[in-house]
């Protein structure tokens, strides 16, 4: 096949910036289809276009090829298809993201998104045809003419199509499929979109909202340690293991907290990294080359902190003279952990190669595993069972009190426990949580119903181990100055804009709506997944 400025590398390049042109103009031009599309793009990102990625498709993997991934109601996902899909996942910008948390990490999720994504296409290819999204052999004709890698002076190339199929060895039968199928799924994002748009009221209703303002006091109440466990005296501990059940309770905290109770073993380090990716032979000499030199000057009597500073390439060590605190096994990466857990504190490594580059490394100390006896710690326990029933006690007198609107006795228990209320300053009603408190859509809403007369929130609103403890304040003048007028037109005023707003109400909906109609294309369709691909994924069923 001729080589085609229009294909590979540069072409995604092109494209990309052509991207950005094209999204400029659109957010000068016409600001609420650009919104519309943004919000397709990305709730509909699974749906791969073909001929987004024509030039980047590997030469030696065809969709055809090799065993099973995954079957879905009985139409089968090819390992060379998950191959595929993987490879070009991990070109994705957030796959070097996901790296920072571990390269095995980063491997492990792009091959559970991969083959969830395929899975999931399955499904939709399974079930357009119901909504009545065919697509027209004329769309698919028209379709692969117009794409520009397989085009020749403005014209389309039958020599190029032919041999771009050849060299990812795919059949005109399976692209033009696979293409048809991704047309209509194209449909369907914009099907979605045009179902759920903004309402005509949701501008003028958001308007009304955010003329609404309040303002609050807030306590952030521990429920479960209220009481300080450390603070309660050593003869109501004795009183309390002398009880008939305290042994017991004290044996059921025990056997459910042994984390909390023993220290795994742990090893502390200096490492100094040189850099190169495994897939780069030059480069990986290179660095083995260098990091033999390290191990040299250290072992010639080079300070190990200094040297880590000026060489390391780890830039979460290398200022601290590679210094690594005491961490457990599961933390790094096997290659490293094999020395740390195994070498001789003091002794340099030789280079030790892992995806990062090599390391060279020197153990500063290790700490043996440990496990603490029951009898060693039943004191401590009984501690915390005490001072979460006086706890649960006092949290308890606390919800009566404000039932009753009782401020005299709420004041009193906020100063008992050196608690702190926190003013929020004013805010609207269609605020996400309450500034400077947090607590979510159900805090905002209890805000909004406390007046002069009726200072005090009913009840406490629960959040995991904290409560809201909340009550009315007036809003001070200076709190509803205005906002500074934007720049007509501006991004920020868009972003401002009840417009803007109204799109971000109908896309979460279009989410919503999306996620639960394919939750239930999944939880009707009869899934397995090949064991080696990883027989549990978000889309498989158990």
């Amino acid at each position: 096949m001729a080589k085609s400025s229009s294909s590979g590398p540069s072409a995604t390049k092109k494209g990309i910036r052509a991207l950005r042109t094209n999204l400029g103009s659109a957010w000068k031009n016409d600001r609420r289809m650009l919104l519309k599309s943004i919000t397709a793009w990305v709730l509909f990102s699974g749906i791969i276009i073909v001929f987004v990625f024509l030039g980047n498709t590997p030469n030696h993997v065809g969709v055809a090829e090799g065993g099973t991934a995954a079957s879905v109601n009985g139409q089968k996902v090819s390992l060379a298809e998950f191959s595929e899909q993987v490879e070009m996942m991990s070109r994705n910008p957030r796959f070097a993201q996901l790296e920072q948390f571990g390269a095995d990490f980063a491997r492990q999720m792009v091959r559970q998104q991969a083959i969830t994504a395929l899975i999931d296409q399955r499904l939709l290819g399974q079930n357009l045809g119901k909504m009545g999204l065919v697509t027209p052999d004329a769309l698919v004709r028209d379709s692969i003419a117009e794409i520009q890698a397989f085009q020749e002076d403005g014209r389309f190339s039958k020599t190029r199509y032919l041999g771009y199929l050849q060299a990812t060895r795919q059949s005109p039968g399976e692209f033009e499929e696979k293409l048809r199928r991704e047309l209509a799924q194209s449909r369907l994002a914009r099907t979605f979109s045009a179902a759920l748009r903004p309402l005509p009221f949701e501008s003028d209703l958001i308007k009304g909202i955010e003329g609404k303002q309040a303002n609050v006091e807030v306590v952030s109440v521990p429920t479960e340690t209220l009481v300080v466990a450390d603070g309660i005296p050593a003869a109501e501990v004795a009183a309390f293991l002398a009880k008939a059940d305290s042994a017991s309770r004290v044996k059921s905290y025990f056997d459910t907290h042994k984390s909390e109770f023993s220290e795994v073993e742990k090893a502390k380090v200096r490492h100094i990294l040189i850099r190169a990716p495994k897939a780069d032979a030059a480069a990986v000499a290179k660095a083995k080359d260098e990091a033999g030199k390290v191990v040299a000057s250290l072992k010639a009597g080079a300070d190990f902190a200094k040297l880590a500073k000026e060489k390391s390439q780890d830039p979460g060590s290398a200022k601290d003279g590679g210094l690594i605190d005491y961490f457990a096994k599961g933390a790094m990466v096997p290659e490293f952990e094999a020395y740390a857990f195994s070498g001789k504190p003091g002794e340099i490594s030789e280079p030790i190669q892992s995806d990062f580059g090599f390391h060279v490394i020197r153990i500063e100390d290790r700490k043996p595993a440990s496990n603490k006896k029951l009898e060693e710690v039943q004191d401590d326990i009984a501690q915390i069972l005490i001072a979460q029933e006086q706890s649960r006690e006092e949290i308890a007198a606390l919800e009566k009190a404000l039932a009753a609107g009782d401020q005299t006795a709420v004041q009193n228990f906020v100063v008992k426990h050196r608690l702190k209320w926190t003013e929020s300053g004013a805010f609207s009603l269609n605020a996400e949580s309450i500034p400077n408190v947090g607590g979510g859509d159900e805090a905002v809403s209890v805000a909004f119903k406390l007046t002069a007369a009726k200072p005090l929130a009913s009840s406490l609103v629960r959040q995991g181990p904290q409560a809201l403890l909340m009550r009315y304040k007036a809003i001070p003048a200076s709190a509803v100055a205005k906002k500074p007028a934007l720049k007509t037109g501006s991004p920020e005023a868009v972003a401002e804009s009840s417009e803007f707003k109204a799109e971000s109400m109908a896309s979460r909906r279009i989410e919503e709506a999306y996620g639960q109609w394919m939750d239930a294309l999944r939880k009707s369709a009869k899934i397995s997944v090949n064991p080696e691909v990883g027989s549990r994924t978000a889309a498989a069923n158990p």
